[in-house]
Parts: C-alpha cells; structure tokens; sequence
C-alpha cells in the first residue's frame, strides 16, 4: 500500500489538524496506519459499541430486540436524529431505536439505548473486545459532563478492530453480526467516505460528528476486498475541512483498491 501511503500524505498536505487511520485489506490482511493509537473525541463512533452491546445482551435473552420503549420527555434531546421532531409518546422496538441510533445517528435512541444496555456493561463489553482507548462516560448532549471532562473517546485501531468484531460476529452467533452489518449498510449519513464514489458501492460505516471533529469508519465492499478503513479527525480549523479531507481519502482509497483489481 505505499502508493497508497503517498496518495494519502499528499491529501494531508492541504490541512490542519490532526487525524488517525487505518486502512485493512480483510482478505490479505495488509495494512495501512497512521497514528492508529491517537486517541480522539468519540463523537457519533460511539454508538457502534453501543449497538454491539445490545446485540449481545439479546443473543444472551437479557433484552429482546422486539421490546418495545416509549419516548419519554427524559430522553429527547438535540442534535442528530429525527424522534426529536416526532410526537412524545411515539413507541418503538429495540431494533428500530438501534437503526436510528445507527443510519441517522440519532441522539435520542443513543440515550434510550444506553440506558437499556446500562453504561457500565458497554464499557465492560469494550473492554473485554480488546478496544484500549475507547470509553463511553456520557450520554449524547451532555455537553455538561464533557465539560466536566467526562468525554467519550475512541483511536482508529479500535474502530478497526470493532469492525472486524461485527464482520466475523466474534463473541456473537452469526446473525446478530449479520444484522448489524445490515443496518450499517442503511447509514443515511454519506457526507464523508463514500461521498465521491459510485453510489451503488456498498459501505457499512458510521460517521461521528463534533466541533473540530469529523469521523467516518467502517467496511468497503469491493472484488478485492471487504476493506476495513477508519478515519479520524480533530482540532478541525472549520468542520467543513474535516467532511472534505475524509471524502477525500476515501476517493484515493477507492481509486487504489478497484484499480488494484
């Protein structure tokens, strides 16, 4: 990958900030990395451990994904999603608040859903997964606790190893793996890694969001592939750098793997 390498240093050239990647071939197992440990604000990436965690306190029968919870005026909050513009009272199951939680990143089923799982049994799952930087302290908009310095933070290396977690359904049977795969897919959010590429190209990721800060990672399906890619942002200048410096890598990212094929 180092005409890749180049490729991507090239990108960089033209920003500020700093930023954390890693590109991983999940058929050969090469990679690309750069600062993979760089510890970031977590933003919306969160949520992707937050969805593992349900999943596997449904296959263990602590919850069932057809449950149903009520929107209560407790939960709703600002920022991404679309329930806070919905009546109060609006019922839905388990398996609708993770897909919104995921395709519209949606803050108000994030916080309904990590109520249900309980936060510390999501830290303990991201612990025992193998994630070294990640931690959930907060729940979505709690802009009182980041202050507090209670933040959610996660590194592209544990981004890709989550990723290959759900791909290989590792510590889950085989259909919960499928059906998370199948919800990213659906992510609505495509502002960022697969902004320039052909819109039939399949990608399931998850974008995060935050002041100065601009994620996007997940798994792109090619002939040559799948390919893990994780790319982190911080201390953005403007936010918009950040969504144009991710479509970007991706373009290039794209580029290198289908002309490699």
């Amino acid at each position: 990958m180092e005409i890749l390498h180049r490729n991507i240093e090239r990108i960089l050239t033209a920003y500020t900030g700093r930023w954390g990647m890693v590109i991983v071939n999940q058929s050969t197992g090469a990679r690309l990395e750069l600062n993979p440990e760089m510890v970031f604000p977590a933003a919306s990436m969160i949520k992707v451990p937050i969805m593992y965690e349900i999943m596997r306190q449904a296959a263990a029968g602590t919850i069932s994904l057809d449950d149903s919870l009520t929107v209560t005026s407790c939960f709703r909050t600002g920022g991404a999603g679309i329930l806070k513009e919905l009546r109060p009272g609006l019922t839905l199951t388990v398996r609708e608040l993770v897909t919104l939680m995921i395709i519209l990143s949606d803050n108000t089923a994030t916080n309904m859903l990590i109520d249900l799982a309980g936060m510390e049994a999501i830290n303990k799952t991201i612990t025992g997964l193998g994630l070294k930087s990640t931690v959930l302290r907060r729940r979505m908009m709690d802009f009182d606790a980041a202050l507090a310095g209670k933040e959610n933070y996660t590194s592209a290396a544990d981004l890709a190893l989550m990723f290959a977690n759900i791909y290989h359904s590792r510590g889950l049977p085989e259909s919960y793996g499928a059906l998370m795969m199948d919800i990213l897919t659906r992510q609505q959010i495509r502002d960022k890694l697969p902004f320039y590429l052909p819109a039939k190209t399949v990608m399931a990721h998850k974008t995060g969001t935050l002041t100065g800060v601009e994620h996007d990672a997940g798994i792109l399906f090619l002939p040559g592939g799948p390919y893990i890619i994780c790319v982190l942002t911080g201390d953005l200048a403007a936010n918009q750098q950040g969504i144009q410096l991710v479509a970007s890598i991706g373009k290039v990212i794209y580029e290198y793997f289908h002309k490699e094929k």
